[in-house]
């Protein structure tokens, strides 16, 4: 019989999973004393960096996280306020805004183009080297005055608002001095109102803002053309729909903002160090226990121990007669041991009378009249056992032998030849696969016949 040395060992799972369970006791100790430890450990390190006048570097931390906390809350909370101030000032302008009430598809303007000819005297009386027109000058002058200083009553009463901003939104007057003009345009809502509007603006040019003029230089205002005519006002639908895009989103940016500031406003502030010592102490617990698991499961793959019977099948290649159900835990039937065996013993398992009797079923029928002989490496009490009530069940179909001390005694292995097959007789979780394969290579050396194994 060859033995498969190249075999890779595969871990059951399920059986690793509930070897660990049967360790419950010890698992939880560790996971105490991990807990106890850490917690004990964060204390001592903090008391000694505290009498030393330092922080420690989870205190440093922790500091850190805090203000990048409230930062953020803080930056989240300007942010709001921003979008909705912008969004105010927007709607407020539109609300209050008289240009953006009227409708851009029907807008009535006024407007009257004058042109400015100086004196040739007042030519005269600037430097010859002046580069700039002095009729330049001039019509700065009408652009500067004509809405300077104007009455807050007076214009509600004229535009519907006392405000500037408004008010140089229906009111315009600017220079050409390529041309030499200056040229008053007024905006509204009717006919009536533009030219209400241009008479008093126009009045004010030559009492206000000519006299002004007239002291930089003689000069003539002469009216070049005027005229009140429905338009279309392609510049105030595009503002319109600028306006209208921007306070979308802004709403969308203040909507976002807001969710994001319930968020960190919901969210805990970082614990300090040594405020909350169940959290080392959980710490330590989980990481107690995950340790001692991992001593336990890396003994389960590495500790030479027969775990299965698949193991005998794919790596000594015998088959299994037959394998009693074993309990693992240290107090069975009793407390949580008892749940687990509920948990592990699968339903179509078998019980040790049923193992037993077919066990006996097929050594009828394969070795009727012979003799068997029953080794392994178990203690000689558990093989004798095994074969007394294996006679029972046989009576007088098969004779059965026992020979313990196997393979150190002699005279087994010389019995082992003689008889017509051999049964090795192994423990779960306590047999050693290294003994079980110098046993396997003893039989093999003297011609047994090994028919299977039993798994006790």
């Amino acid at each position: 019989m060859r033995v498969n040395r190249e075999y890779e060992r595969e871990i059951n799972l399920r059986d690793l999973f509930f070897d660990l369970l049967y360790r419950w006791r010890s698992l939880l100790i560790a996971a105490l004393l991990g807990a106890v430890l850490l917690t004990g450990f964060q204390f001592c390190h903090m008391e000694i960096a505290h009498r030393q006048g330092r922080q420690t570097k989870a205190e440093r931390k922790y500091e850190i996280k805090l203000e990048s906390h409230r930062n953020s809350i803080r930056n989240a909370r300007n942010s709001v306020e921003t979008y909705a101030r912008l969004i105010e000032e927007k709607q407020d302008y539109l609300d209050q805004s008289l240009y953006m009430k009227l409708d851009s598809q029907n807008e009535w303007m006024a407007y009257k183009q004058y042109y400015i000819k100086v004196d040739p005297s007042v030519l005269d009386a600037f430097p010859k080297d002046m580069q700039e027109d002095p009729a330049d000058y001039v019509a700065s002058v009408y652009t500067s005055t004509l809405k300077a200083d104007l009455n807050a009553e007076e214009m509600e009463a004229l535009l519907g608002t006392g405000r500037s901003e408004f008010i140089d939104e229906l009111v315009d007057i600017y220079a050409d001095n390529t041309t030499n003009t200056v040229t008053l345009e007024i905006v509204g809502a009717s006919e009536e109102a533009v030219r209400a509007q241009m008479a008093y603006f126009d009045e004010r040019l030559w009492a206000v803002s000519r006299p002004q003029a007239l002291k930089i230089g003689e000069h003539t205002l002469t009216l070049m053309a005027e005229d009140t005519l429905l338009r279309m006002d392609d510049e105030l639908s595009d503002k319109k729909d600028e306006i209208n895009q921007k306070l979308i989103e802004l709403q969308e940016s203040l909507t976002e903002q807001r969710e994001t500031l319930i968020a960190l406003e919901g969210k805990k502030e970082p614990s300090a160090p040594g405020k909350r010592p169940w959290r080392d102490g959980l710490i330590g617990f989980v990481l107690g226990g995950l340790l001692l698991a991992g001593i336990y499961a890396a003994k389960y793959a590495m500790g030479g121990r027969l775990h299965t019977g698949n193991e005998l099948v794919e790596h000594y290649g015998i088959p299994v007669f037959g394998e009693y159900w074993k309990s693992r835990a240290r107090r069975p039937g009793r407390g949580l041991d008892r749940l687990f065996e509920s948990w592990e013993r699968r339903r179509g398992d078998a019980d040790d009378e049923a193992v037993l009797a077919g066990i006996a079923a097929l050594l009828r029928e394969k070795y009727a009249g012979g003799k068997v002989l029953l080794v392994g490496t178990v203690a000689e009490e558990k093989l004798r056992s095994l074969a007394e009530r294996l006679r029972d069940e046989l009576e007088d179909g098969v004779a059965l032998d026992v020979r313990a001390g196997f393979p150190a005694d002699a005279s087994a292995v010389s019995a082992a030849g003689n008889a017509d097959a051999v049964l090795l007789v192994e423990e779960k979780h306590r047999s050693d696969t290294r003994a079980i394969e110098r046993e396997i290579e003893i039989l093999a050396i003297g011609s047994a016949n090994v028919g299977g194994c039993i798994l006790l």
